[in-house]
């Protein structure tokens, strides 16, 4: 039986704007009225079947005439990325890692370090995959406005560090990710003009000779043809744009066949001389989704682990609540997800959406949509969704690492992050009992689970590492089957099917658990993993 818990309640910071309180920043372009609610009859997800089908009877998964949606068994069987269903992904860093030095001076080693000397660690979480920072030269020190792609010294360490790193992970079963920004990049050259068009620093594919200085124009610099044309700030010479502007750097003119052959080559040098075996894709929404396809057919394969952020918007109340139905955000990770030929995943914003809200206002039925299956992309396409609970985006205090209120100490405060839409801080593991224990591919955050300089970080990282554990002896994939039993305002129980064994989840402060998580004679219930407002049980797969 289920020890009773004290209840919680986290109503959010009430300080905040609203759109940073309740979720995502606004939209640039929203298709409706802000704080209306779109008519159903015209969301994506009523014009549009699904990628992923359900029978409403009996919950299996279908595949209507004329569509390419298929059976999950016969999916698995056939789907590239299905050596990934089993894996477990770790971010590597923090909004603040590039400072390690400045806010843990006693470290006195760089962040690639930091990272290698946690390796034992990872393994233990039975982490397989590790989302690293961006590794070229940026403008900012985080790494997301980079400059010269071939230089890997950067804010986080030396290319000498970098590549002692991903052939330890490699060595020790981790495939290293790289965080891959080429929506944008920044000019280091005036033109004739005086605007910065001009990417003097390139020479693909084999990239700058160690004595390159910045600014040298070379053979194969990249000029204004290079940005898109419709770029409102640098006022590029290139085709037209593929997908949203970013207003802090040029955008790349993706539609150039130079420019993609070009970006290819730096992402096989990537792979080839770094070690990198797979991609973190940052702001997909800024270039076609058909361009991600190519870049990774080109240069790791659609076997290899890699994702795409795409953020689309929420839908909202009047009132500026959370909408029950977030059909139309998941669809838009389905449509973007089949853009990119159904082979890339995308981080799964839904799921994130729903948990929280439902975790800090202890609204649990919102845990299951009108089929009765998972809200977020998991309830469509879970084989191509990356479930997180914070990311350096999301989570933190959005406080200067620097400063009093967000000095890191190593570990001590929420100055890791940008704060930007923070999973409710006294139910982190909450969320963990839930994105660990259902399908897709789990993402940890660093903050969450390499922390353990104080009670509060250590807490946190042993419940994280045993939800791992459960998850893993569980053997539960992106595919696993799951079955909601209880979706009420207090509670939410469900059960999900592991390739080893049965897990069942029980979240919210109900004390009373449903009937079907009662024990039962020679074949009992584990509890594995439990802590305030959770509980995870689990048993062998019954014989049949």
């Amino acid at each position: 039986m289920l020890a009773a818990v004290p209840a919680l309640r986290v109503f959010g910071d009430a300080s905040r704007p609203l759109d940073q309180r309740m979720g995502n920043t606004p939209a640039k372009h929203r298709s409706h009225p802000p704080g209306t609610v779109r008519d159903a009859s015209h969301s994506p997800g009523a014009r549009r079947a699904s990628r992923r089908l359900f029978a409403l009877a009996d919950g299996s998964a279908l595949a209507p005439p004329g569509s390419d949606a298929v059976p999950e068994q016969t999916e698995a069987r056939t789907d590239a990325f299905a050596g990934n269903y089993g894996a477990i992904m770790l971010q590597g860093f923090h909004w603040r890692s590039c400072s390690f030095r400045d806010v843990s001076p006693e470290a006195n080693r760089s962040w690639y370090e930091e990272c290698r000397g946690k390796i034992a660690s990872m393994r233990s979480l039975g982490v397989t995959a590790v989302w690293l920072p961006p590794p070229s030269h940026s403008v900012s020190p985080e790494g997301y406005l980079p400059q010269r792609l071939y230089d890997l010294d950067s804010r986080y360490g030396t290319k000498g560090e970098l590549k002692l790193l991903t052939r330890e992970l490699w060595d020790a079963g981790i495939a290293p990710l790289a965080d891959v920004v080429i929506n944008h990049r920044c000019a280091d050259t005036q033109d004739a003009d005086g605007k910065w068009r001009v990417f003097s620093n390139v020479t693909f594919p084999d990239g700058p000779p160690d004595d390159a200085e910045p600014g040298a124009l070379r053979d194969k610099s990249w000029g204004p043809w290079a940005i898109v044309k419709d770029d409102p700030h640098f006022e590029g010479e290139g085709g037209s744009d593929t997908g949203e502007s970013f207003a802090p750097a040029p955008d790349l003119d993706h539609k150039n066949d130079r420019v993609r052959a070009e970006l290819t080559a730096w992402l096989n040098w990537l792979k080839r001389e770094v070690g990198f075996r797979g991609w973190r894709f940052d702001y997909v929404k800024g270039y076609g989704a058909n361009y991600v396809r190519e870049y990774v057919e080109n240069s790791v394969g659609a076997s290899a682990l890699c994702v795409a952020e795409f953020w689309p918007e929420a839908s909202w109340e009047a009132d500026g609540r959370l909408a029950r139905d977030q059909n139309p955000m998941r669809q838009a990770l389905c449509d973007w997800i089949d853009r990119a030929g159904g082979t890339v995943p995308a981080f799964d914003f839904t799921t994130k959406a729903v948990l929280q809200e439902a975790v800090g206002k202890t609204e649990y039925w919102r845990l299951a949509d009108e089929r009765n299956q998972p809200p977020g992309l998991i309830g469509w396409w879970p084989e191509r969704a990356v479930t997180f609970v914070d990311n350096h985006d999301t989570g933190g205090s959005g406080a200067s690492a620097t400063s009093d209120q967000g000095r890191m100490k190593d570990g001590s405060s929420d100055g890791y992050g940008q704060g930007h839409w923070r999973f409710p801080p006294e139910k982190r593991l909450v969320g963990y009992a839930y994105v660990l224990t259902h399908p897709g591919v789990p993402c940890l955050f660093w903050p969450h689970c390499m922390w353990r300089n104080d009670e509060k970080n250590e807490s946190l990282s042993d419940g994280v590492a045993a939800l791992c554990a459960a998850r893993r002896a569980a053997g539960v994939r992106a595919n696993s089957e799951v079955k909601i039993l209880v979706a009420e305002s207090d509670c939410y129980a469900a059960r999900v099917v592991g390739n080893e064994r049965e897990l069942a989840v029980k979240l919210g402060p109900r004390y009373d658990p449903p009937p079907d998580l009662i024990p039962e004679k020679g074949h009992e219930w584990e509890l594995v993993a439990a802590g305030n407002e959770y509980a995870v049980w689990s048993r062998p797969m019954r014989a049949e």
